[in-house]
C-alpha cells in the first residue's frame, strides 16, 4: 500500500468527529487514492528535475522537436497549475454558477475556476479524471455546504480530499447548515462563510485573489458583483428546495426539522422505547445507563413539544400522536440517523479512567479511595446529610485494614475528583433538586469491579503505604 494512503488514513482516522462512518467511502477506491498521490509524486519529480537540469535555449526554427514538446507541455501545465476548485452537490449548482459568476465578474480567468458538478459526479463511483487533475492543481478549494452536500457519499469523498490537502479551504453554508449540524472531514472546526454578507464574499475574494495571479479589479467592479452575488442568491434561495423537501412530497422522511443534538437523542430515547409518553426521569437514567453526556431533557421536551398535540406536564413529555406515528413509522430508516448523534456524546468512563490510572494523574488518596471501592465493591456514594454514613462505611473498612483515617477524612475531595473527571452521575437528589447521591458509571463498575490483576497490585500496594502499624 503507498505511503500516501496509509498516511490518509492514520490522519483521518484521528478525525474526532468520524464515529459511525467509514473513513473512506466504499464509492472512493483505494486505487484513486494510489493514483492522485502517484501522479501528485510524478509531478514533483518533473517540476525538481526541470529546475535541476541545464537548459539551452533554442529559437523557435532551430529548437528539437523533442525540446518543443516539452516547452509546450510546461507551458500547459503553467496555465493549469493554479486552479479554484469548487466542492458542491449537483442540486446546489446554480449556487455554484452564482459564485463562478462573481469571479469571472471580478476578473479571475475562466480556465482558473472549476466546478465538481460536472455530469454525473455525484453518482459515479469514482471521482472522474477531470476533478483528479484539478484536485492536484488547486491553489484555493471552496465547498458548498448544505444537506444534500452531506447526504452524497461522492460529495464526503471530495470532503475528504479536501480536508488532507494542505490548501486554503473555504467552507461555504447554506442557510440550514450551521456548526451543530456539521459532521465528518468538514466539521464545526471551520468558520462558516455565507453568500448573503458583504464581509464574507470579499473575504472569499481576498483568499483567491491573493492566490491566482490576474490584472487588478477596479473596487467599483468587486463592490457591484458583490452585490449583484448577494442579491441573486437570496432570491433563489427563497424559492430554493432541498432533496430533504422534494422527498417528503414523494413520500420519503428525514430528521433535518431537527436542529439540536438534545432533540435527536431523545426522539432516539422514544423510537427506541416505542413510547409516547416519557419522563425526564426516565430518560435521564437511560442517558446515565448508557453513559450518553451533555444532554439537555428539558431543552428537549420544550422543542419536541412544539409538533402538533405534543405537551410537557410535570416533567413528562406526551410526543403528539401525529408526530409520533409520523416517526415511529420510519423508525427502521431514521434510527440510525439518530444513533450518531447518539455514539457522538457517549464517553465511557471506564476509557476515561484507564487514562487518567495511565497517566499518572490520579492522586494517592484517590487510589486509596478506588482501593476501598475495589476491595467493598462499592457503586454508590452519599453527598450532604447522606455523606457521614458513607465515611461510617469507610471507617470500618480502615479499620478492618488497619489503615489510617486518611479516606475517611478526605471521603469529600476524593468523592469531587470522580464528579469532575465524569466517572461518577447524579442518582438521586434532594427535594430542591441538589445532588445527594452518586453513583458508578455501568462500564466503570464494571472494570472495578472486575479488576485487571496488575491494578490490583497496585491498590494493594497503596493500602499498604497508609498502614497504621505500632513500633
Amino acid at each position: 500500500m503507498s505511503k500516501y494512503y496509509n498516511t490518509f488514513c492514520v490522519k483521518s482516522q484521528n478525525e474526532p468527529y468520524n464515529r459511525g462512518r467509514k473513513l473512506v467511502d466504499s464509492n472512493l477506491t483505494e486505487n484513486f487514492i494510489l493514483d492522485l498521490f502517484r501522479e501528485q509524486d510524478s509531478i514533483h519529480t518533473l517540476r525538481s528535475s526541470s529546475k535541476e537540469s541545464s537548459f539551452q535555449f533554442h529559437p523557435p526554427e532551430q529548437r528539437p522537436e523533442q525540446e518543443t514538446q516539452r516547452v509546450r507541455s510546461e507551458q500547459k501545465e503553467t496555465n493549469t497549475s493554479k486552479i479554484i476548485f469548487i466542492s458542491h452537490r449537483s442540486t446546489d449548482k446554480p449556487i455554484a454558477d452564482m459564485l463562478v459568476g462573481f469571479l469571472l465578474g471580478t476578473g479571475f480567468p475562466k480556465e482558473s475556476v472549476f466546478c465538481s458538478s460536472l455530469p454525473g459526479n455525484d453518482i459515479n463511483e469514482q471521482i472522474s479524471k477531470e476533478v483528479k487533475s484539478a484536485l492536484k492543481h488547486s491553489i484555493v478549494n471552496i465547498a458548498i455546504l448544505s444537506q444534500d452536500y452531506y447526504q452524497s457519499a461522492y460529495c464526503l469523498n471530495e470532503a475528504g480530499i479536501l480536508w488532507y490537502e494542505d490548501t486554503p479551504l473555504i467552507p461555504i453554508a447554506l442557510p440550514e447548515i450551521n456548526p451543530s449540524n456539521m459532521y465528518g472531514f468538514l466539521n464545526s472546526e471551520y468558520k462558516l462563510r455565507r453568500l448573503d454578507s458583504d464581509t464574507d464574499i470579499a473575504y472569499i475574494y481576498d483568499i483567491a485573489n491573493g492566490a491566482i495571479s490576474k490584472p487588478n479589479t477596479k473596487a467599483s467592479i468587486i463592490t457591484y458583483e458583490n452585490k449583484k452575488l448577494r442579491e441573486m442568491y437570496g432570491t433563489y434561495i427563497k424559492t430554493r428546495k432541498t432533496l430533504k423537501e422534494s422527498s417528503i412530497v414523494e413520500g420519503t422522511f428525514s430528521i433535518e426539522e431537527l436542529t439540536t443534538d438534545d432533540e435527536r437523542i431523545v426522539l432516539y430515547y422514544i423510537l427506541q422505547k416505542n413510547v409516547r409518553k416519557v419522563s425526564k426521569l426516565d430518560v435521564l437514567r437511560w442517558l446515565n445507563e448508557h453513559e450518553i453526556h451533555d444532554v439537555n431533557v428539558d431543552n428537549a421536551f420544550d422543542l419536541l413539544s412544539t409538533f402538533e398535540g405534543s405537551i410537557v406536564n410535570n416533567d413528562i413529555l406526551e410526543f403528539g400522536i401525529k408526530a409520533f406515528r409520523k416517526y415511529s413509522t420510519e423508525k427502521g430508516k431514521i434510527r440510525p440517523d439518530l444513533e450518531r448523534f447518539v455514539n457522538k456524546h457517549t464517553r465511557l468512563a471506564a476509557d476515561e479512567f484507564k487514562k487518567l490510572w495511565t497517566s499518572n494523574t490520579i492522586d494517592s488518596n484517590t487510589k486509596l479511595f478506588i482501593a476501598y471501592i475495589e476491595d467493598e465493591k462499592i457503586h454508590s456514594f452519599g453527598d450532604r446529610w447522606m455523606a457521614e454514613g458513607q465515611i461510617e462505611s469507610i471507617r470500618q473498612w480502615e479499620s478492618k485494614n488497619a489503615l489510617f483515617s486518611t479516606l475517611s477524612t478526605n471521603y469529600g475531595r476524593c468523592l469531587e475528583f470522580l464528579i469532575q473527571h465524569e466517572l461518577v452521575y447524579t442518582s438521586s437528589w434532594t427535594k430542591y433538586d441538589n445532588p445527594r447521591e452518586y453513583a458508578l458509571y455501568p462500564s466503570l463498575q464494571k472494570f472495578l469491579f472486575d479488576c485487571p490483576s496488575k491494578i490490583v497490585e497496585e491498590l494493594q500496594e497503596i493500602k499498604n503505604s497508609y498502614l497504621d502499624i505500632p513500633f
